[in-house]
Order: C-alpha cells, then sequence, then structure tokens
C-alpha cells in the first residue's frame, strides 16, 4: 500500500538558480516515508510511546530531471520488502505532467530505541504498511560504498549542533547528506547519489569531513573525531 502527497516546489527548497536543492528532494522522500507511518498509525507519537521505529541505513536515488520553483510535486513511497530486521522502501518524485524528476531505493532497520538495537519487525509493522513490486528502471548498487584508494582532503572538524538532531536524539540522515553536499565542486551536477549510514553520531560529537574527488565521483565520508566513519556519501556527476 502505497502513500502519496503533492506540495509546490517552496522558495526554501530553492538554488539561486530557481531549481530545487538536491537536499530539498530528499527532505522531501524523508517527509513521505514519516507521512506514511503516520497514515498507517505508527508516525512520530508511536514511536516516542512504543519506543521503537525505523532507522534508514542507506540511500540510493537517481536524478532524472530538475524541478523549480513553483511546480507541483508528487512524492510516492511504498514498502517493497521486510525481512528479519530490514525493512526496503521505494519512492518516486514526479511533476504535474507525470514528468519523472527523481527516484530511490532505501534500507532500513527496525530499532529498539531502549536497548539501542536492531530488532526483528514484527508482523503487525510489516502488515500496516504491507508490500507493492519494487522499481525495475534502475540497477540497484551495493549498500557498501568503497572508499577511493587515493589520499584523502580534510577539512575542518564539525561540531554537532541541536538543529542536526532528530526525535531518535541523534543526527537525521538528510544533514549528513547536507553536510556532503557542501563539499561538492561548485560545478558537480549530481545524476546519483548513494549514502551509508555506519554509525550514529550524538549532539556535541565532533565530525572530520574527508572527501575524495574524482572526475565524475565524488565521496565525502563524515567521521567521529578520532574514530568511526559515521557517513559515507557517494555522488556521481551528470
Amino acid at each position: 500500500m502505497h502513500y502519496e502527497f503533492t506540495s509546490r516546489v517552496r522558495y526554501s527548497e530553492i538554488a539561486p538558480d530557481g531549481a530545487m536543492t538536491l537536499p530539498a528532494i530528499v527532505s522531501r522522500m524523508q517527509d513521505c516515508s514519516v507521512f506514511h507511518s503516520d497514515a498507517v498509525g505508527r508516525g512520530p507519537a508511536f514511536w516516542l510511546t512504543d519506543e521503537r521505529g525505523w532507522i534508514i541505513v542507506s540511500w540510493q536515488i537517481v536524478f532524472r530531471g530538475t524541478p523549480h520553483f513553483g511546480e507541483a510535486l508528487t512524492t510516492r513511497t511504498w514498502g517493497t520488502r521486510f525481512h528479519g530486521i530490514e525493512g526496503d522502501r521505494n519512492f518516486t518524485l514526479s511533476g504535474p505532467d507525470g514528468t519523472l524528476y527523481a527516484e530511490a531505493y532505501s534500507r532500513w532497520v527496525y530499532y529498539d530505541l531502549v536497548k539501542d538495537m536492531p530488532i526483528r519487525v514484527p508482523k503487525e509493522e510489516s502488515e500496516a504498511f504491507g508490500t507493492e513490486p519494487a522499481l525495475t528502471s534502475f540497477a540497484y548498487a551495493p549498500r557498501k560504498i568503497v572508499l577511493p584508494e587515493t589520499p584523502p582532503e580534510e577539512e575542518e572538524p564539525l561540531q554537532v549542533q541541536p538543529m542536526a538532531i532528530d526525535t531518535n536524539h541523534h543526527v537525521n540522515n538528510l544533514v549528513y547528506i547536507q553536510m556532503a553536499a557542501s563539499y561538492l565542486p561548485a560545478d558537480f551536477s549530481v545524476r546519483e547519489l548513494r549514502v551509508q549510514y555506519l554509525h550514529q553520531a550524538k549532539l556535541g560529537d565532533v565530525l572530520v569531513p574527508k572527501r575524495y574527488v574524482e572526475k565524475d565521483r565524488v565521496v565525502v565520508a563524515l567521521a567521529l573525531k578520532d574514530g568511526p566513519d559515521c557517513a559515507v556519501a557517494e555522488f556521481f556527476g551528470a
């Protein structure tokens, strides 16, 4: 059973040229998944009382066009598979005439927020969402992102601020993407984004961005200072 919502591209979602930004597109997809959860009675209020919920572990997003200010966009999402501790979800973003701007695959784990560990997806959870066939229009990539062999450029450390924290009390997945995208070359046009989430960063933690630049590929790893990578974002150029 899918969920969708339609909303115009806001001024706060566009770049100076009037085009919708990459983080804004991902934000629409994240919001759509939360709206879907809320529509089946398992949204943020349920997470707080049940103390369980979904945490994303990877994104693969293919960009097929560029929405602009004022355009009415429909964001659609649906579950495709539940297995063990995991669930898979697809997304599409399209214009009023059916123009496809982006499509995505995401993988999530079901999480016990008190024990701070993944747990098996309950039957009532998978039944609440149901499943539909997965997208077949792009090649699914492995979850793991392989870092380039060349030494990275290390950027100035960033301390996690309160605005980066979500209801799960760690850095929201979109914030990592916003951070990583800020290190893209000015003329770099993204056709595909992959993100792998590895470790939770929390309020006050210090993240060290490490950037790898190749001809048509930029990889940004956001690591805890003197610790593991929290997220790795891989951008492929158009």
